[in-house]
């Protein structure tokens, strides 16, 4: 920032000579006489003044400001600092059926010189199942980034529980946040004077994405399923395609989605070995046949036709890679399955082994409906697994879409998808020189961590696609690297094109 020109060179010195200047030359003005020793007091009190004069300026200035005097520019407009937030996900228990995990046990990562334990806490009680295992949700104990750790990362139990032989997160934890920093809270300062509101524009919609704690950035494409249309992209703070949880929420805030709600016990059985009981539908082994599931006509709830999805509540016992459940929504006028959508020819159909269930708590199957057929939903338990038991809390059916009616932040009449971005995996091939003296794998670890902030730097910008030379222009500035050769990006030395709301994504990076 350029200072005014009376906030300019205002050195101790400067002032000094300054403040001796008015007094007449027949008067002694050497350091140490009475004059000089009487004005460098002032001198300095007011060099201390121009100091806080300059403070004054910086901190009331926003892209200038920090902190508190950041937070408090930012109020100005109704916008606050996102707060920290804890990580979640689920671990896995191992032992003997009937072992009972308290809510509230403690799991974490091991600990090393090089990183600390991470710790969190179950969230829920649960019991062994005659499989052997159970899931169950873990939240961390504190908040912050630290807590999304990698699948397998979670391995010890703090107090050892009698029946517990191991266990292990099958995925990885994800939802811990920092609290924002400065950078991030003035870049969305700035996004918001800079656009300002306009009844439901453009930049509207990424204003109010951006509030919702875990968003990374947004991109707003109007009438891409036609007219009333606004898809809303998403990235999490990772600059990668955002979870189902982080979108619903978003789509929560923006635009409420039509939802409706079929407890278990409305459903139809039918097969053998599935039962009803407390309130869930209970899919288990019969060497008599299969067991289904069943939901007809539910076509007759939905509003309007478009892309929808239907989400089960269940919960896994046991696991396996065999098939043992088959979700799909089948057209009763067409006798055929539905699709995924309009213009798909994806079948609207999925069959899940117990290792595919077992971590998850909802199941999303996607199906098109066009405002006139009738559609059942099929559930199948399978054969192929005789040791997995599943259990259906409810069914609910949500749009894709949001509803028009003007609920939410979106104007009346705007149909909202807020969707995942598109992830473009970006795979890296190399030869690298490396400087004598620097150690090969640190400045191959290093090399990977500059490609993934590169392309996070591309995220939803104008200019997104992947050059060729940028990439090697980002290897080279790798401190140990003299050279590189063979490089390819995807297999060949193109830049990638990146669509409007797509991501780059770091793939495989493999250097030589």
């Amino acid at each position: 920032m350029d200072l005014p020109e009376y906030l300019t060179d205002q050195t101790f010195e400067t002032i000094l000579a300054r403040l001796l200047s008015y007094v007449p030359d027949n008067y002694d003005k050497s350091q140490g006489s009475f004059v000089y020793d009487a004005l460098a007091p002032v001198a300095a009190e007011l060099t201390q003044a121009t100091i806080w004069a300059q403070e004054v300026l910086r901190r009331g200035f926003v892209q200038t400001t920090f902190g508190t005097y950041l937070d408090l520019r930012a109020e100005e407009h109704g916008l606050s600092r996102r707060p920290a937030s804890k990580a979640i996900g689920y671990v896995t228990f191992y032992g003997d059926s009937g072992t009972v995990i308290p809510e509230g046990t403690i799991v974490s990562t091991p600990s090393s010189e090089l990183a600390p334990a991470v710790f969190f806490r179950t969230t829920t009680q649960a019991v062994i199942s005659d499989a052997g295992e159970v899931s169950v949700p873990i939240e961390a104990l504190d908040e912050g980034i630290e807590g999304n750790v990698a699948a397998g990362a979670i391995t010890v139990l703090s107090t050892p529980i009698q029946g517990v032989a191991r266990i292990e997160n099958e995925q990885a934890t994800s939802g811990g946040a920092d609290t924002e920093d400065d950078a991030s809270l003035l870049a969305r300062y700035l996004e918001w004077v800079r656009n300002p509101s306009a009844g439901g524009n453009k930049a509207d919609y990424i204003k109010w994405a951006l509030e919702v704690v875990g968003v990374g950035s947004v991109s707003v494409v109007p009438l891409k399923y036609g007219n009333g249309t606004v898809s809303v992209a998403i990235v999490d703070k990772d600059m990668q395609p955002a979870s189902e949880e982080l979108v619903q929420r978003v789509q929560e805030h923006i635009a409420p989605r039509w939802l409706h709600v079929s407890e278990a016990e409305s459903l139809t059985i039918s097969g053998y070995g599935v039962t009803v009981s407390h309130g869930q539908v209970i899919l288990s082994y019969s060497a008599s046949g299969t067991g289904k599931v069943t939901h007809t006509q539910f076509d007759t709830m939905l509003e309007q036709p478009g892309v929808w999805n239907v989400i089960l509540d269940l919960s896994t016992t046991g696991s396996g890679t065999n098939d043992l459940l088959s979700i799909g929504v089948w057209d009763l006028t067409t006798n055929a399955w539905a699709v995924v959508d309009v213009s798909s020819q994806i079948q609207a159909k999925t069959i899940y082994s117990a290792n595919a269930l077992n971590p998850l708590s909802r199941v999303y199957q996607r199906f098109y409906w066009n405002g006139q057929d009738h559609l059942e939903l099929r559930i199948e338990r399978l054969q192929a697994d005789t040791n997995s038991v599943v259990a259906i809390d409810k069914v609910e059916y949500q749009s894709i879409f949001s509803k028009d009616t003007g609920e939410g932040l979106a104007p009346v009449g705007a149909r909202v998808y807020v969707e995942p971005a598109t992830a473009v995996p970006i795979n890296i091939t190399a030869n690298i020189s490396v400087v004598q003296g620097y150690d090969a794998n640190a400045v191959k670890l290093n090399i990977t961590e500059a490609l993934r902030e590169y392309l996070k730097s591309l995220t939803f910008q104008s200019d997104n696609d992947v050059k060729y030379v940028k990439i090697g222009g980002v290897i080279l500035d790798v401190a140990g690297v003299s050279d590189y050769s063979n490089l390819l990006i995807n297999g060949g030395t193109n830049n990638i094109v990146i669509g409007e709301q797509e991501v780059a994504v770091l793939g495989t990076v493999e250097l030589i």
